[in-house]
């Protein structure tokens, strides 16, 4: 099973953003104490107390103050034991990476960090309302290696209004001489409640049209194929089996625990999500009660969340799993495949279905296919 943690603090609104988060430390030492009330809760929510991964995203995790961050992951572990080769993950924004908190990090047992560059573009930076410079983030990547990280991660967005593929590729030539091992490429999507969705609104941000975001995919996907990496999901990619553990546990549909506000949990047969409203969290909690919703899953349900997990990674869909499980759904959406294997959209070998990087730029148009 794998720990998420959600830590909703932030500098400033990174204008993409759709994640819950606030730009504000006033309630900061509140909300701590209201999440390891939460982890007392929580701790019978799965039968197994041993976790394989623990991953504290955000908002900015490490905006916290290092005995903040260590409250709360002894906490965690109060619970819930973790194998000596257990995933551990901190969310870092570039400005945080000091020597300092690295050392920390390392020392209350982070093992993996996945740093929030965006772009290797100043300009860029500014207009999406980052509050690092590119040059800071080559040296984070570079500190944290100093540091003994060997697992580091990197988000990258591409297909900003004006943006060309020779930006793209300028942005691939920096990350090839960095000491990275997961790079996470996001296409610019306009969320709701950002800043970007109330520009678009008023016509003043347009984002590039589908054919150039599609160049800019292929062009990310091809290079970093070339340089090592492997195009395991949608959006990931990785170098010497350097996965995202905690992630791929998603896409596998395997249980994992959400504690924080707005995070979520899923069981195997039932999902549930904590209020995305820091002052109503806090508040239940001060009660020594959860606020969340619950859906209960059909096996409906459970069949279209396959579909849509298992076919966004290298991995794919097991037709024979299909047969077992699903087949009542299955047999009334398998005579599609065809048309999408002669365009090259899918591959299908050894019973296994596997999208190509052009069919995961249509994922959505073949998952709304296959949905029952």
């Amino acid at each position: 099973m794998g720990i998420y943690v959600h830590i909703p603090f932030c500098r400033s609104k990174c204008f993409y953003c759709g994640f819950y988060s606030v730009a504000s430390l006033q309630r900061k030492e509140e909300y701590v104490r209201a999440l390891c009330r939460e982890v007392e809760l929580r701790r019978e929510y799965l039968p197994s107390r041993q976790a394989d991964t623990l991953y504290f995203g955000g908002g900015t995790p490490s905006y916290l103050e290092v005995n903040e961050l260590e409250r709360i992951v002894r906490e965690v572990e109060s619970c819930w034991t973790f194998s000596p080769d257990s995933e551990r993950t901190l969310e870092a924004n570039p400005e945080d990476v000091t020597v300092e908190k690295l050392r920390f990090w390392k020392e209350v047992g982070f093992n993996r960090l996945s740093i929030g560059v965006q772009s290797f573009d100043d300009k860029v930076l500014k207009q999406i309302n980052r509050t690092h410079s590119a040059r800071r983030a080559e040296e984070a990547v570079c500190r944290a290696a100093d540091c003994g990280f060997e697992n580091i991660g990197i988000d990258l967005i591409i297909g900003l209004p004006g943006s060309t593929s020779s930006d793209v590729e300028h942005h691939l030539k920096i990350l090839e001489n960095l000491p990275v091992s997961h790079v996470s490429v996001y296409l610019l999507s306009i969320d709701s409640n950002t800043v970007f969705e109330r520009l678009a609104a008023r016509g003043k941000f347009v984002p590039l049209d589908d054919d150039c975001l599609a160049e800019q995919y292929l062009l990310v996907s091809d290079y970093l194929k070339h340089i090592g990496f492997e195009h395991y999901e949608i959006s990931n990619f990785a170098k010497e089996r350097r996965y995202s553990k905690h992630n791929t546990s998603y896409w596998m549909q395997r249980p994992y625990l959400g504690l924080g506000a707005a995070a979520h949990s899923y069981d195997g047969d039932s999902r549930q999500w904590n209020v995305a409203h820091l002052k109503k969290y806090m508040d239940a909690l001060q009660e020594n009660r959860l606020y969340f919703e619950r859906e209960e899953l059909s096996d409906r349900d459970k069949y279209n969340e396959c579909i849509m997990t298992r076919l966004r990674t290298m991995w794919g869909l097991d037709i024979k799993r299909l047969e077992r499980e699903y087949a009542v759904y299955w047999n009334r959406v398998k005579h599609k495949l065809p048309v999408w294997r002669e365009s090259g959209l899918l591959e299908i070998e050894n019973n296994i279905i596997r999208l190509s990087p052009r069919g995961w730029l249509v994922s959505d148009g073949i998952f709304s296919e296959l949905f029952i």
